[in-house]
């Protein structure tokens, strides 16, 4: 499913597009990214079903002929060529037109407005808002896994990005580990060049409950150790260790006897009388 879907309104109105509508032509413009290709007498298409059209847009499509109504609508205004191949032709092939690669361009009128709305802002601002749509179309190019399109302003986006959390810290969080404890054991975790992966902390809380810790105490464990990662073994050796430390063993009977505190002596009365 998509988590979002740009949909130009200056290009559905001037086409006679519904929301529905803009919201699958905004997925066909994508389509070379993540469709398979087909070639027909020459010419590319991509097989994108209808089924897969639910799939990506379930808050726009429930029925696959609604999709297919709308295909044929899309190829009638000259967006979209729209062939059915397939033993009972249910194999749908699309392709943008000439007049459909348009759907990212901006009239100059756009420019305009935004400067009676704000002054301040330069005549230029469409211009960059220009090249901002066609690197997002470039990256979504070069990376055809990325089906997500931002429809929010970059400043937008940009100040979220300070106050998200950090991949790491996400997944920590889902194993109970969070705040600066999560973010101290990240920082040990790279610079022992350990990735956090949730391979690794499902490991690692596997063999924090052998002996009966949480994962949050484990961590703390790991910190204080200077561990990149926690094992059963480890843990019971440095428990064994800690008990046969110099600092806990008890003096030996035979040496310094001279600073050795014996405390208060106490002497019987028979002792005195021998002693007088």
């Amino acid at each position: 499913m998509r988590f979002s879907s740009y949909i130009n309104n200056q290009k559905c109105l001037e086409w006679g597009l519904n929301a529905n509508q803009g919201a699958l032509f905004d997925l066909l413009n994508q389509s070379s990214s993540w469709a398979s290709e087909v070639v027909v007498d020459g010419v590319v298409y991509y097989w994108v079903s209808r089924h897969k059209v639910i799939e990506e847009l379930p808050l726009f499509y429930k029925t696959a002929d609604t999709v297919y109504r709308h295909f044929a609508e899309l190829n009638d205004k000259g967006l979209i060529v729209y062939l059915k191949q397939g033993k009972h032709g249910d194999k749908d092939l699309i392709r943008l037109t000439e007049k459909g690669k348009t759907w990212n361009e901006f009239k100059s009128d756009v420019s305009r407005d935004n400067s009676e709305i704000n002054p301040s802002l330069p005549h230029e601002l469409g211009n960059e808002s220009e090249i901002t749509r066609k690197q997002i179309r470039d990256n979504s190019e070069i990376n055809p896994t990325d089906n997500i399109t931002n429809n929010k302003n970059t400043t937008d986006h940009n100040n979220k990005k300070t106050t998200q959390k950090s991949e790491d810290e996400i997944l920590l969080e889902q194993f109970g580990v969070t705040g600066q404890l999560a973010k101290d054991f990240i920082a040990l975790r790279k610079a022992k060049k350990a990735p956090i992966t949730e391979t690794a902390l499902k490991l690692f809380n596997s063999q924090a409950r052998k002996v009966n810790l949480s994962m949050l105490e484990a961590v703390q464990v790991a910190i204080s150790r200077n561990w990149a990662g926690f094992r059963e073994d480890w843990y019971l050796k440095s428990l064994q260790q800690n008990k046969s430390s110099p600092s806990s063993a008890k003096p030996s009977a035979h040496n310094d006897f001279n600073h050795r505190d014996y405390g208060e002596q106490i002497m019987p009365d028979w002792a005195v009388e021998s002693a007088v």
